[in-house]
């Protein structure tokens, strides 16, 4: 697949990558339960909820501490590596760099086991905790190796959340942007980071620190659905959070961008598909015109793995992004720009979206070549059998059982299989 094997290693080629109340109003849903006394729409279901989630994240957190230990001789003054993508600025497609720092690592993870498809938390150091100057390095590491210069957009990632204190210092963050200040060519800075960990003074830093260059925060929204957001995915907040979020960030002059999963697990195909068209309506109701779609893939220790090994996952058709960017143009026209972010990460994939194999590549370049202009005509003469043979049929089925049904079935299922073969 040509989006595998583009991602620069440090200098090689990867092989594929109750509530709480937080600072700034964020709701942090710890147990199913509605917070009658606040605003924010805390998902509240049956009491059988607040099992399914507790079973979640129980097969999560086993699975975090399966990692095994951290390898030796890592050195933190190494970035993970980095990669070129198509990038935009004002509304023309451009070079942009994307840095994969190696870092603590996601808070949340420690806390709850982390979202289910995420095995980020492996090419971290697993709760070590990285200093300033470590990662200082690894940004200087990228600037010995690339002219960081030639791209207008710069993304800095660190499998996790670059404002939250305890993974990335902010003394490390400003002197970062201290470097980016010397290229004059570049325009924007995008970071992520999940919106309960962004308080609004160490955005506020960061900005300054850029000097008039726009900053964009990238965050895991993955669907507007909240059962979908908290029990499937085990996300923690729900959609009147990110609303919150997204005002507060407009008040300081920064974008945002949203970052939706597409086909979480214990979904049916179809189900995904409408999972992401209600989400993308959603964020164009809120003024949203730009959203990344992050196409789920198979990642070592994760639920999402263990559904996988248990034939209860698969990740999406390829023909199910097309139908996707196809029916978003058909309900939202020139409201929504939808970039299908490629599926190399900083950690190994398993599997990820395919079709029958002998049109996979095909597809894939169609839709790199979507990115550039989201031009849907690039798409125009693409066929294949297997459009009719499998897709179809996926995209027919049906799991009339509610969702915390069935992840409790797949769930118990998953603790059988492990049980019997240990």
């Amino acid at each position: 697949m040509s989006w595998q094997g583009r991602t620069t290693i440090a200098g090689a080629v990867h092989p594929d990558r109750g509530c709480v109340l937080r600072e700034g109003g964020i709701s942090i849903l710890q147990r199913t339960v509605s917070d009658s006394s606040s605003g924010a729409e805390i998902f509240g279901g049956l009491p059988t909820d607040n099992d399914v989630l507790e079973r979640v994240r129980g097969l999560a957190g086993r699975l975090r501490r399966e990692n095994g230990s951290l390898p030796e001789n890592l050195d933190f003054t190494v970035p993970i590596g980095w990669e070129e993508r198509i990038g935009h600025l004002d509304d023309q497609p451009i070079r942009r760099l994307i840095i994969f720092l190696r870092s603590t690592g996601c808070e949340w993870v420690e806390k709850t086991g982390g979202c289910t498809m995420c095995g980020f938390y492996c090419a971290t150091s697993r709760g070590r905790e990285i200093s300033a100057e470590e990662y200082i390095a690894q940004f200087e590491y990228v600037m010995d190796a690339v002219d960081i210069g030639d791209y207008p957009v710069i993304s800095i990632y660190n499998d996790g959340n670059i404002f939250n204190e305890r993974e990335m210092p902010v003394a490390a963050i400003e002197k970062i942007c201290s470097y980016i200040d010397g290229y004059e060519n570049i325009k924007k800075v995008v970071v992520e980071s999940r919106i309960d960990y962004s308080p609004d003074e160490h955005v506020a830093k960061m900005k300054k620190a850029l000097n008039g260059r726009q900053l964009e925060v990238a965050f895991g929204f993955e669907s507007a659905d909240p059962q979908v957001m908290n029990l499937c995915i085990n996300k923690g907040f729900s959609a009147n959070n990110f609303g919150h979020f997204h005002s507060r960030m407009q008040g300081m002059g920064v974008l945002t961008k949203p970052l939706l999963l597409v086909k979480p697990p214990f979904l049916t195909e179809a189900e995904a598909v409408n999972d992401v068209l209600q989400t993308v309506s959603y964020c164009v109701s809120r003024g949203i015109d730009y959203v990344d779609l992050e196409v789920t893939t198979v990642e070592k220790h994760t639920v999402v793995h263990e559904l996988w090994k248990n034939n209860l996952y698969r990740p999406p058709w390829l023909w199910s992004l097309i139908d996707l960017l196809q029916k978003c143009r058909e309900r939202f026209g020139d409201h929504a720009h939808v970039y299908v972010s490629p599926w190399t990460y900083s950690v190994e994939s398993l599997d990820w979206a395919r079709n029958c194999g002998e049109c996979d590549a095909e597809i894939v370049k169609a839709i790199e070549r979507y990115n550039c202009h989201f031009d849907l005509a690039v798409f125009e003469d693409l066929d294949c059998s297997c459009r009719d043979d499998g897709w179809k049929e996926a995209i027919a089925v049906e799991d009339p059982r509610p969702i915390p049904e069935r992840i409790s079935e797949q769930l118990a299922y998953v603790q059988n299989t492990r049980l019997s073969s240990a």
